[in-house]
């Protein structure tokens, strides 16, 4: 005679959580993982705008500073620059998210590569080289301020896929007392806050790559979009 046995469910406490997140990678929502992989791919797709601005000034052959096997510059065409190298990050990006996601929904653990790089390192790593990369090719030298609009895109960028899904217990978070008795006031603003300030980090460089700097309008624009989330937190019903 056979018997059934009944298999018994338990949800994780947090410290477990933490525990599998920090073994196994952070397990995401459905919709952050997509928001996640549309703006980094976005922002590894920008530098292409400036590559456009710069058209005229970067050479029809691009030299490269690496040397082939025949022992001379191995150069490259303006368009690959243009659009090959940020289209490479696009690749890169796609690839990481997807093996992420794959690994989440199959419970395994990614790759080493894909878990070392995560979701907010090609993104990064493909606007900075790229765009410095064609402002050299075009004869441009360092800009400081360029650089430090660009990072700061870029923490914002990160930091609004980090508010996205912020849990109650996160050391940095929004500490208002109209959010601490709601639980869904709680999970609004916060994306309010991950989707604008993710809009703010690709307004910045995007911006930057079309315009060549960041107008006074924009100033006023991106201060709404950073203080949005704490309007929301007012202005939503109980």
């Amino acid at each position: 005679m056979s018997t059934k046995q009944t298999k018994k469910t338990y949800g994780l406490t947090r410290g477990q959580e933490k525990e599998a997140s920090r073994r196994f990678g952070h397990h995401v929502s459905r919709e952050k993982a997509l928001l996640s992989a549309l703006a980094t791919t976005l922002c590894c797709a920008l530098p292409m705008l400036l590559g456009l601005r710069l058209w005229n000034a970067i050479p029809p052959i691009v030299e490269t500073g690496l040397v082939g096997p025949s022992g001379q510059d191995d150069s490259m065409p303006r368009a690959v620059l243009v659009f090959g190298v940020p289209g490479l990050g696009c690749v890169l990006n796609g690839i990481v998210h997807g093996q992420l996601w794959l690994h989440q929904r199959a419970l395994k653990v990614p790759p080493t590569p894909v878990r070392l790089l995560g979701r907010w390192s090609i993104a990064p790593i493909s606007l900075l080289l790229s765009s410095h990369w064609m402002r050299s090719a075009a004869g441009q030298g360092r800009d400081t301020g360029f650089l430090l609009a660009c990072v700061l895109g870029l923490l914002l960028l990160i930091l609004g896929g980090y508010f996205f899904d912020c849990p109650r217990d996160a050391k940095l978070a929004f500490r208002i007392r109209r959010l601490q008795y709601s639980e869904s006031r709680w999970k609004t603003v916060h994306r309010i806050a991950g989707v604008s300030w993710m809009l703010a980090g690709l307004l910045i460089p995007g911006l930057l790559f079309v315009l060549g700097g960041l107008p006074v309008w924009s100033a006023v624009l991106l201060l709404l979009l950073l203080l949005s989330p704490v309007a929301a937190a007012f202005l939503l019903k109980e």
